[in-house]
C-alpha cells in the first residue's frame, strides 16, 4: 500500500502483576491513545494514518547516523541504570536498524522477501549542544517516586522533576525512568512515543519514554517499537478490529488483532497469514521491519526529522596530539632504535625504511604514579653525527605538550647510543590516560631548536605510548579486606569472560583478595558486546557484582558497575551482559569481581571497595582495543574487464555460483547474503572458479582475529589458473583456538603485473582483478578434547522450555549455553546426576549447549521452538 505518514505515542502495556522477565507476549501498545490526545488538544483530526507526511522519493548512500541523548531520571539507585545497560540498548537498536541482529534468519519463508533494512545507526553523543564533550547520558536525581503516563505524560521531560530536552530538531532524546511501579489495574505502560504529527517534531516533549525496570533488557525490543513509532510507523494491525489496511503498507499483511504468540508458525487473519515476526506487532518474537517499512522511516528521517543528519554530534569534538612529518624522515639512520620505561620495552624497533610517526598509545603502555621518579631510556639510531632525542609526557592531558611536560634530551655522538632521562611525575598530574611522546630528529639550519614536539624536521622519526596517571603508590586501586574472608564458603568459584576461564578456583581457604590480572585477562573492543559468568560460593544468600574501570583512573564509579546479583542456591552461576563503551579509552585497565554476603547496615547494593565481614575479591586485567575497523577496499584500475572475474565461491553453506563477467563490479561485498558456518579445527575446501582470463591468481583470507584486517597468518591459500574458468581448491583447517563468533572471509582475483605485490595482498589495488567478501561464523567443534559422550545426556531436543541435561561422572561440570554469534546467554553448574535448564526465555533458534568437565569439553547443539 502507498501510505501516509503516521506519527503515535508508543505506550508498551504490560499486566501490573508481571516481574521485569515477563515475556513480550504480554504486550500492549497505548501509542494511539497519547497522540490522539495530543491532536485533540489542538483540535485536529485523530485520523492518524493521514494526519502523517506523505512519504518521499530519498536517495541514500550508506548508514544514516542519528546522534543520541539519554535522560536518566531516578529517584532509586535501581531507576539510575549503568552506562552499561544503556550502551546495551544501543548496541540493540543499531543491529535492529541495520538488519543484522541475531535472531532476523527466524523470519518465515514467506516473509523473507519482504525483510527491509532501515539502515541506520544509533549513537550516544559526543558533543552536546554548547559544542562540549560528553557522554550523552544525562543523569538527574528527582523527588518524583514514578511517573504517571496518564496522568504526567511528560514531566520527566522538564523542570522541576525531570531532565530537559536537548535540541529535539538535533537528538533523539530517550527518557529513562519509573513510569509503572505505581500503576494499578489490569495494565501498565513501560514505554511510548510521539509520532511525528500534530506540530510535536521539534518540541520539548518530542521523543522516548522508556521504564527503567521493563524497557530496558536487552530483548525487549521496547525502544525498537518506540522508535519506530517516532519515525511513523503505525501498528500492523487494526486497533478496532477491522480487517482494513490500517498502517498503510502493502507488506505487512491485514491484521485486525495483535499477535502475542510465535507458536502457531500457520497463524491466520483476515484470510492471510499473519506477519507476527514484525516489530510493529506484539509478539515474543520480533525481529524485523519490511521494505516498505524502511523506506517509510528512512523518508521521515531524511525530511520531517533532517537535522537530526546534520547534526555531527556522533563524531565528537576534534582533538588529538599534532602528527609531525617528515620529509625524509628516517632515510638516513635518523630513528628511535629503542625506547624503554616502567612495561613499556620497545627495543631493536627502527629503519631507515620505518615511518616517520609510529603510534604505539594502544599497544604499548605503562602505569606512571604521582609524586615518583622515573628513568627513560632511549637509544638512537644508525646516524652518527649529532641526533637530538627528547620525551614529553601531556600531564594536564590538554592534547598539548607544554614546555614545562618536557622530561629532558640528549644529544648523539655515536650510531646506536643509548641515554637516560631522569624525571618525576609532578604531584598534579591529571590522573588517567594520557601520551608519552618520543622523538629523535636532526636540527638543520633554520629549524627549532631545541627540539619542538611537533615541528616537522626534515629527518627524523616521532613515537608514542601509552600512559597512565596514577595516584601515589602504584595501582591507584582500593584494596577490600575481609574478617572472616571465604571461611564460610562465602567465594567466586568461577569467572568466564571471552579468553579468561577461571574455573574451579574458589574455596573456603581461598583468600579474601586475588590479584589475577598477570595471569587472567583478555582483550575487549569498544561497543563490543559481551557477558562475563559469575560462578559463586557455597553459602546460599550471597551477592555477587561486576564492575570495569572504563576509564581508567584507578576508581570504579556507579557508571562502571556491570551488574549486580544474589544467589539461593550453592554454586550457582549467572551471566552479566554488558557492552563497552564507545569512548572507553584504549588501554589496560581492570575488572573487579566480588563475592560477598551484605550484612546489616553493610551498604547494599554492593560497594567495589567496602570491607565486608565475608566474601572475595578478584582483579582481572582488560584490555581496551579499538573497535574493529571498516575493511579495506581494493579498488582496481580496470576491474574483471579483461576476463580476470570470479565466476563461482563455494564454501558449506555459501554457492555463489556463475556470478562473474567481464562487465561485473570491481568489489562485491556479500557479507549480508551469503554465510556459513566453520568449527574450530576442522578442514573444509574452498572452491573458487575463474574468469575467462589465464594466468590468473586466486587467494582467500578468513580474518579470524576479527580486527578488521586480513593478516598474512590468516591468509587460506592462493592458486593460479592454467585455464579459461579453471575450477581451483583451496584447503585449509580453522585454528582450534579462532575466536568465536562471527568475521569475514574474502576471496580475491587478480593478475599481478610487474611490480605488483606478490604474493596477492588482501588490499592492494592491484590493475585488473575482482574482490568479493563473505559471512563466516566460526563455531566450536563438535568435539574438541571431546569428554565421552556417554558421559552426559541431553533431552529433549528440540525443546519448548525445559531442557535435562544429565551426567553420569561425579566431576562438578560447568555448562553454557551460547548463541550462533558465540554469545554466553545462559550458565549454570551440574554435578553427579541429572538438572534441568529452562530456556523458555530465549528467542527460537540454534544453539549450542557446552560442558565443561575435568579439563575436557563436550558440545551439543539445541534447537529451541518458541510456541
Amino acid at each position: 500500500m502507498t501510505r501516509t505518514l503516521l506519527l503515535t505515542l508508543g505506550t508498551l502495556v504490560l499486566t501490573a502483576s508481571q516481574a521485569q522477565t515477563v515475556p513480550h507476549d504480554h504486550r500492549t501498545c497505548g501509542s494511539h491513545k497519547f497522540t490522539k490526545q495530543l491532536l485533540e488538544q489542538q483540535g485536529l483530526s485523530t485520523d492518524l494514518l493521514h494526519q502523517l507526511p506523505t512519504v518521499q522519493s530519498v536517495e541514500r548512500g550508506g548508514p544514516l547516523n542519528v546522534p543520541v541523548v539519554v535522560h536518566v531520571v531516578w529517584n532509586t539507585a535501581a531507576e539510575n541504570v549503568p552506562t552499561s545497560t544503556i550502551n546495551a540498548l544501543i548496541s540493540e537498536l543499531n543491529a535492529d536498524y541495520s538488519g543484522t541482529n541475531t535472531d532476523l534468519g527466524t523470519v518465515r519463508p514467506t516473509f523473507q522477501g519482504v525483510v527491509g533494512n532501515p539502515g541506520f545507526q544509533f549513537c550516544l553523543a559526543q558533543v552536546d549542544p554548547s559544542g562540549n564533550a560528553t557522554t550523552g547520558i544525562v543523569r538527574v536525581n528527582t523527588s518524583e517516586t514514578w511517573f504517571d503516563p496518564d496522568a504526567e505524560t511528560d514531566n520527566m521531560k522538564m523542570a522541576p522533576n525531570g531532565s530537559p530536552a536537548w535540541d529535539p530538531t538535533r537528538y533523539l532524546n530517550i527518557w529513562i525512568c519509573d513510569i509503572t511501579s505505581g500503576a494499578s489495574g489490569s495494565t501498565i505502560t513501560v514505554g511510548y512515543a510521539y509520532l511525528p504529527v500534530g506540530g510535536v517534531v521539534g518540541t520539548s516533549i518530542d521523543g522516548l519514554v522508556v521504564d527503567y525496570d521493563y524497557g530496558t533488557s536487552v530483548g525487549a525490543r521496547t525502544a525498537t517499537h518506540e522508535i519506530g513509532h517516532y519515525l511513523g510507523l503505525l501498528h500492523t494491525f487494526d486497533e478496532g478490529g477491522a480487517c482494513v489496511n490500517s498502517d498503510g503498507f502493502t507488506d505487512t499483511p491485514t491484521s485486525n488483532s495483535p499477535t502475542f504468540s510465535c507458536s502457531n508458525t500457520s497463524l491466520m487473519k483476515c484470510g492471510v497469514l499473519t506477519q507476527y515476526e514484525n516489530f510493529m506487532d506484539y509478539s515474543n518474537c520480533t525481529v524485523m521491519f519490511t521494505d516498505q517499512q524502511a523506506a517509510y522511516m528512512t523518508s521521515v528521517l531524511m525530511n520531517e526529522r533532517s537535522g537530526l543528519l546534520t547534526n555531527s554530534a556522533c563524531s565528537g569534538p576534534v582533538a588529538g596530539v599534532c602528527i609531525p612529518t617528515s620529509t625524509n624522515g628516517p632515510l638516513d639512520g635518523d630513528y628511535i632504535n629503542g625506547v624503554t620505561l616502567g612495561s613499556i620495552n620497545n627495543t631493536n624497533s627502527g629503519s631507515t625504511t620505518g615511518s616517520t610517526y609510529n603510534d604505539y598509545s594502544a599497544t604499548l603502555s605503562t602505569n606512571l604514579a604521582r609524586g615518583t621518579a622515573y628513568t627513560i631510556t632511549i637509544q638512537g639510531g644508525s646516524y652518527a653525527e649529532g641526533d637530538h632525542y627528547a620525551a614529553w609526557i601531556d600531564y594536564d592531558q590538554d592534547d598539548t605538550f607544554e614546555a614545562s611536560e618536557k622530561l629532558g634530551e640528549f644529544t648523539t655522538t655515536a650510531a646506536g647510543e643509548a641515554q637516560l632521562i631522569n624525571f618525576t611525575v609532578p604531584a598534579g598530574a591529571a590522573l588517567g590516560n594520557t601520551v608519552l611522546r618520543v622523538r629523535g630528529v636532526y636540527h638543520n639550519t633554520g629549524e627549532p631548536s631545541p627540539t619542538d614536539p611537533c615541528y616537522s624536521y626534515g629527518y627524523g622519526e616521532t613515537e608514542d605510548y601509552g600512559i597512565v596517571i596514577t595516584t601515589g603508590g602504584g595501582s591507584g586501586l582500593c584494596i577490600p579486606t575481609s574478617t572472616n574472608g571465604t571461611a564460610d564458603g562465602d567465594f567466586i568459584n568461577a569467572v568466564i569472560l571471552h579468553t579468561i576461564e577461571n574455573s574451579n578456583s574458589g574455596g573456603i581457604t581461598a583468600p579474601a583478595y586475588s590479584d589475577l590480572r598477570t595471569q587472567h585477562f583478555t582483550t575487549l573492543v569498544r561497543n563490543g558486546y559481551y557477558g562475563v559468568v559469575v560462578e559463586s560460593g557455597t553459602y546460599t544468600d550471597d551477592s555477587y557484582a561486576v564492575w570495569i574501570d572504563f576509564d581508567q583512573n584507578g576508581t570504579f564509579s556507579d557508571a562502571e558497575k556491570l551488574g549486580e546479583f544474589a544467589t539461593t542456591a550453592a554454586n550457582e552461576a549467572r551471566v552479566i551482559p554488558f557492552s563497552i563503551p564507545s569512548n572507553a579509552p584504549l588501554g589496560n585497565t581492570t575488572m573487579r569481581v566480588r563475592g560477598a554476603y551484605l550484612g546489616d547496615g553493610e551498604p547494599s547494593p554492593m560497594a567495589p571497595c567496602y570491607n565486608y565481614a565475608y566474601g572475595e575479591t578478584e582483579d582481572y586485567g582488560i584490555t581496551i582495543a579499538p573497535a574493529p575497523s571498516a575493511y579495506c577496499t581494493p579498488y582496481t584500475a580496470l576491474g574483471p574487464v579483461d576476463g580476470d572475474f570470479i565466476n563461482s565461491v563455494s564454501l558449506g553453506t555459501i554457492s555463489n555460483l556463475n556470478s562473474g563477467g567481464v562487465d561485473g563490479p570491481r568489489y562485491s561485498d556479500h557479507f549480508n547474503t551469503h554465510s556459513t558456518t566453520l568449527l574450530r579445527n576442522t578442514a573444509y575446501t574452498l572452491l573458487v572458479q575463474g574468469g575467462d582470463y589465464y594466468p590468473d591468481v586466486y587467494a582467500a583470507w578468513i580474518d579470524y582475529s576479527g580486527n578488521g584486517s586480513f593478516e598474512a597468518t590468516e591468509k587460506i591459500g592462493e592458486f593460479t589458473s592454467s585455464s579459461t574458468g579453471q575450477l581451483g581448491s583451496i584447503d585449509f583447517t580453522v585454528p582450534a583456538d579462532a575466536p568465536v563468533g562471527v568475521t569475514r572471509m574474502r576471496v580475491r582475483s587478480g593478475f599481478i603485473g610487474a611490480e605488483e605485490p606478490t604474493p596477492f595482498d588482501p588490499c592492494y589495488s592491484y590493475i585488473y582483478g575482482e574482490t568479493e567478501d563473505y559471512q563466516v561464523l566460526i563455531q566450536f567443534a563438535t568435539a574438541t578434547e571431546t569428554a565421552e559422550a556417554d558421559l552426559f545426556a541431553l533431552w529433549p531436543n528440540p525443546t519448548t522450555g525445559l531442557v535435562h541435561l544429565r551426567s553420569n561422572s561425579d566431576a562438578p561440570a560447568m555448562i553454557e549455553v551460547l548463541d550462533m554469534q558465540g554469545r554466553l546467554v545462559m550458565a549454570t553448574t551440574l554435578t553427579r546426576g541429572t538438572t534441568t535448564i529452562d530456556v523458555s526465555t530465549l528467542a527460537t533458534g540454534t544453539y549450542s549447549v557446552r560442558v565443561q568437565q575435568n579439563n575436557a569439553l563436550y558440545n551439543t547443539r539445541l534447537e529451541v521452538v518458541q510456541q
